[in-house]
């Protein structure tokens, strides 16, 4: 299958959006890798300090010559340090990162756990409309907090 005729496929799936640019160029897993940061890590980093690349020049002979070292080419976001990062990259079939279809991962390392990886469904319309839920809920509940917290200070 082609590029084009995977992301036609994709797009028609429900994973892509009609103008895919967001998908395929590295700005939506920017974004995830910028809130995940800026939440989780504390940092303060915007999509400009992301060095972004998409998956648009992967190469089928590229997948070919991963697959005989037993590996894929996967869309990686990485926060390491100051570095913040999005860009295909070469993983082991075996690693958890490795996910299918419409799965996406995140592997974090905690200082008494180690390294831990979630597993969860990013893609399509109810997965979407349950992340704008929760996402509204808090920004909900936030300003709530806020408006409480101004009210106890008057």
């Amino acid at each position: 299958m082609t590029f084009q005729e995977a992301l036609t496929n994709a797009q028609k799936l429900g994973y892509a959006e009609k103008e895919p640019s967001m998908d395929i160029d590295g700005f939506d897993t920017a974004c995830k890798v910028v809130i995940l940061a800026n939440w989780i890590l504390n940092k303060k980093i915007t999509l400009k300090d992301v060095d972004r690349t998409g998956i648009r020049n992967v190469s089928l002979q590229m997948l070919d010559e991963a697959s005989k070292r037993s590996n894929t080419i996967k869309l990686i976001g990485s926060i390491d340090g100051e570095k913040v990062s999005v860009k295909p990259t070469e993983i082991a079939k075996t690693n958890p990162l490795c996910v299918g279809g419409v799965l996406n991962a995140i592997t974090f390392f905690t200082e008494y756990a180690g390294e831990e990886t979630l597993v969860g469904r990013g893609a399509g319309g109810i997965e979407t409309a349950s992340a704008v839920l929760r996402d509204l809920l808090d920004i909900r509940h936030k300003l709530a907090n806020r408006m409480l917290n101004n009210n106890s200070e008057s």
